[in-house]
């Protein structure tokens, strides 16, 4: 499915070869892999609701719905549905011309902070996308474009899913209820493997111990149900933590905001 998906997106592309950029509305159910593929053309990943982890060589980067991703043309990616996810995918073609002059994206890729003004560029793109505007506004858009990109915060979140099979039995037990407050001895005789064999594996790939990753992980699955109108108190409960002000406290350490701004955020600068 995912490769078809991709095939197509990249048929499109080819038969696009004068336009400056394409525009397509992705969904992804929970736990859906699109496998590694490229696109010929520079692409930007920004979900509108849920979150991605997408992979590029070894990095890795998750992508919540005020993230967004740039993948420069002819890279390989890989990403991976936290939970379900819809998400623009905006392709940039890599080598049209504008006075005689191709303009000049990222060579790396770079997960970066959206801010609104990004998020109202995405929507003049589309516009343009849907043939609203001309090519020039279009071009004068993509150099803008290119600029804010550069100077963009990056946006880092911790990696969450696991390439360990043990790890990722307790990944997708703790995805389904993040309120469970089993220890780390506790995982081990689920998963047959020894504490230390636990602790060894979050500090291979999280670079993290397993409370933190684990911590990590509820905190990221939070940012879906504050979408909602769930009220933070039910959302910390739900999650694991005994007070609101736990969890907000810890929110605020990974995402420097509290929950409520960041709501609040979410709602005034969501794309439809």
């Amino acid at each position: 499915m995912s490769k078809e998906r991709d095939k197509l997106a990249n048929e499109q592309i080819i038969h696009s070869d004068t336009s400056q950029v394409l525009v397509k509305t992705i969904d992804m159910p929970s736990s859906f892999v699109d496998d590694w593929h490229s696109h010929p053309w520079h692409q930007i990943i920004f979900p509108v609701k849920g979150l991605l982890q997408s992979d590029i060589g070894k990095m890795s980067f998750i992508v919540p719905h005020n993230g967004m991703l740039f993948v420069p043309a002819n890279t390989l990616h890989k990403s991976v549905a936290v939970t379900q996810t819809r998400f623009l995918s905006l392709y940039l073609n890599p080598t049209h011309l504008n006075s005689s002059q191709s303009i000049q994206f990222l060579d790396e890729p770079k997960s970066c902070l959206v801010t609104p003004f990004l998020k109202e560029l995405f929507l003049l793109l589309m516009q343009g996308e849907q043939a609203t505007q001309t090519e020039e506004v279009t071009a004068h858009l993509l150099l803008v474009l290119s600029d804010q990109l550069v100077l963009a915060n990056s946006y880092q979140i911790p990696l969450l899913i696991p390439n360990d099979r043990r790890l990722k039995m307790i990944f997708s037990q703790l995805k389904q209820q993040p309120d469970l407050q089993l220890t780390l001895s506790d995982w081990a005789r689920r998963v047959g493997a020894s504490e230390r064999t636990l602790a060894r594996l979050c500090a291979k790939e999280f670079n993290q111990s397993f409370s933190l990753w684990r911590q990590n992980l509820r905190l990221v699955l939070a940012l879906q149900r504050l979408e909602s109108k769930q009220s933070i108190n039910s959302i910390a409960l739900d999650l694991g933590y005994k007070s609101d002000s736990a969890f907000i406290y810890a929110f605020k350490g990974l995402f420097n905001q509290t929950p409520t701004q960041y709501r609040k955020e979410y709602r005034k600068n969501a794309v439809a």
